[in-house]
C-alpha cells in the first residue's frame, strides 16, 4: 500500500485505538456520555481505516511535493474532525465547532481548555493527553519527511542520515520515517513514564503527565503544577521530558552510532540559552534555583506548564510570551518560529554590519558548515515576515470578537506558538481559553493550525502558481 494511504488508514485506526481505551475508562468511572461518544469514535474511525485501506488497492499516486503538502493538509485540518466527537459527545450543548477547536489545540501540542470539561473525568483527560502524544509524534514525522526535504523548517542546514531524501521519494518514504521516529519517540516517552513512576506517580497520573511532557502540550493530570504528581524528583523527569521533545530528533536518532552532539549543536545550545534566560529572569524575580531552572524548561520548550506553585507567573507576560514565540528546535514537538531562524538571522545581520564597515569584503554565511545561500534567506524572510503578518491578523480577530487588546495579544502568541498554558488569563489557570467568545476560539484554531503546518506551506497551498507548476 501506498506510503500516503498508509499513514491516512493508520490515523483512524490509531485514534479508534485509543477512543476503545476512553471508552473503556468512561464506563469504569460511570461517564456515560463520554462512553457513547468514544463508542462511537472506534465505529466512525475503523470504518474510514478499513475503506482506505481496501480503497488504496488500485490507486496511484505520484508521491510527489504537491502530494505530501496535501498530506498534511488532511493530516491537521482532517483528525480534529473525528478526535471532536467525544469531545462534544460528552459535554451536552457543545457545538461541534467547538470540539474541534479543542482537539485541534490537544493535537497542535497547543494544550489548554477550547471547552470545559471538569478535569476529574479520566476518559477525557486521557484523550486530551493521548491526541497530545500523537500530535507531537506527528509534529516530527511531518517535519521530517516533508518540511525539512523541501527546505521549509530551515534553509537545509541539517545533516542526518533521516534527511537523506530526495524530493521526489519523500511520499515513499513516510514508512520508513514513522518507524523510526516511533521508536525514538517511543524511547524517550518510556523513560520519561518511568521515571514518574519510580518517583512516586500512580500509572495514570504518570502516563497523562508523560503524554504532555514529551509533546510538549503540557496536560496534567488534575493537579495544579507537575510537582504535585510525584514531587521534585517527578517534575525534573518530567523536564528532561519536554528538553528531548522540544531539541531536534535527528539528534536523538544519530545516538544509536554513539554520536552525542548536542552540546555541537547551535540549535540545542540556542534552546538551552533560552532555558538559561528564563531561569535567570525568574530567579531575579524571588524564584528558588529549582523552580526557576523547571519552569524556564517548561516555558523554553513551548510546554509552558507550571511546574512548581505559581510557574511563570512570576514573569512580565510580554517576556513569557517573547520565550514561547522563539520555540524550539525545527525537527522537535515545540511550538514557535524555531530557534535555528533567530540564528541564522543573527548570522546574516552580523555579516551585512561587517559589510557595512568592510565593503569590498565577500563574506559567504555559514551554518553548521555549509554555506548558505541567498535565496535561502529570502525564504527565511518571507516566513518571519508571513509569521508576524499571520500574528497580527489574528490578534485583530481576537479582539474584533470580544476580547481586550492584551488577552487577544496573550491568546494569539499562546496559540501560534503552540503553547497554550502561556495564556494565564482564563479563570481556571493556565491555558483556559473556555470564557473568550466562541468566534474568537475559532480564530484561534487558525494559529494553531498555522504554527505547526508551516507559513511557507501555507503560502505555498494557497499560490495558484504551485499547482499549475
Amino acid at each position: 500500500m501506498n506510503g500516503l494511504w498508509k499513514i491516512l488508514a493508520v490515523l483512524p485506526a490509531v485514534l479508534a485505538a485509543n477512543a476503545l481505551v476512553g471508552w473503556g475508562l468512561a464506563t469504569k468511572q460511570g461517564d456515560d456520555l463520554a462512553a457513547h461518544g468514544f463508542t462511537l469514535t472506534v465505529i466512525i474511525c475503523a470504518a474510514l481505516a478499513v475503506t482506505l485501506i481496501l480503497g488504496d488497492r488500485h490507486v496511484k499516486h505520484e508521491g510527489g511535493i504537491k502530494s505530501a503538502l496535501l498530506l498534511m493538509l488532511v493530516v491537521w485540518l482532517g483528525t480534529p474532525s473525528l478526535a471532536a466527537i467525544p469531545l462534544m459527545m460528552a459535554t451536552p450543548g457543545t457545538y461541534y465547532a467547538l470540539a474541534y477547536a479543542d482537539a485541534m489545540a490537544q493535537l497542535t501540542t497547543t494544550g489548554g481548555q477550547m471547552i470545559h470539561i471538569a478535569a476529574d473525568r479520566a476518559a477525557m483527560l486521557y484523550w486530551r493527553g493521548a491526541l497530545q502524544w500523537l500530535g507531537g509524534y506527528l509534529s516530527i514525522l511531518l517535519a521530517l519527511a516533508v518540511l525539512a526535504p523541501l527546505y521549509l523548517t530551515g534553509p537545509g542546514v541539517y545533516r542526518s542520515s533521516l534527511l537523506t531524501v530526495e524530493k521526489e521519494g519523500l511520499v515513499t518514504r513516510i514508512k520508513t520515517l514513522s518507524v523510526i521516529v516511533a521508536i525514538t519517540y517511543g524511547i524517550a516517552s518510556a523513560g520519561v513514564m518511568v521515571w514518574l513512576l519510580l518517583s512516586g506517580a500512580s500509572f495514570f497520573e504518570a502516563i497523562i503527565a508523560m503524554f504532555g511532557a514529551v509533546s510538549t502540550g503540557g496536560i496534567l493530570p488534575n493537579v495544579a503544577s507537575f510537582d504535585a504528581i510525584a514531587g521534585r524528583a517527578g517534575a525534573w523527569g518530567g523536564a528532561m521530558g519536554m528538553l528531548v521533545g522540544a531539541t531536534s530528533f535527528a539528534l536523538h536518532w544519530e545516538l544509536r552510532r554513539g554520536k552525542f552532539e548536542y552540546f555541537r549543536d547551535p540549535e540545542t545550545l540556542g534552546v538551552l540559552v533560552m532555558v538559561g534566560l528564563s531561569a535567570l529572569a525568574l530567579f531575579v524575580l524571588g524564584a528558588g534555583v529549582g523552580p526557576a531552572v523547571l519552569n524556564g524548561i517548561s516555558l523554553a520548550t513551548t510546554s509552558a506548564a507550571p511546574m512548581t506553585e505559581g510557574g511563570t507567573s512570576l514573569l512580565p507576560i510580554t517576556v513569557s510570551m517573547s520565550i514561547v514565540l522563539v520555540g524550539g528546535a525545527a525537527l522537535s514537538t515545540a511550538g514557535g518560529v524555531k530557534v535555528i531562524r533567530f540564528l541564522l538571522l543573527f548570522r546574516r545581520t552580523s555579516g551585512e554590519l561587517f559589510k557595512l564597515s568592510h565593503p569590498s569584503a565577500v563574506m559567504p554565511s555559514r551554518f553548521r558548515g555549509q554555506i548558505i545561500p541567498d535565496s535561502s534567506y529570502t525564504n527565511l524572510w518571507v516566513y518571519v515576515l508571513g509569521y508576524a503578518g499571520a500574528l497580527g491578523v489574528l490578534i485583530v480577530l481576537t479582539a474584533a470578537f470580544g476580547s481586550d487588546f492584551e488577552e487577544a495579544s496573550n491568546a494569539a502568541i499562546a496559540a501560534i506558538s503552540n503553547a497554550g498554558p502561556a495564556f494565564l488569563a482564563g479563570p481556571a489557570g493556565p491555558g483556559d481559553f473556555t470564557h473568550l467568545p466562541g468566534a474568537a476560539r475559532m480564530a484561534l484554531i487558525a494559529g494553531m493550525a498555522l504554527g505547526r503546518f508551516e507559513i511557507l506551506a501555507v503560502l505555498a497551498i494557497l499560490s495558484p502558481e504551485f499547482w499549475r507548476s
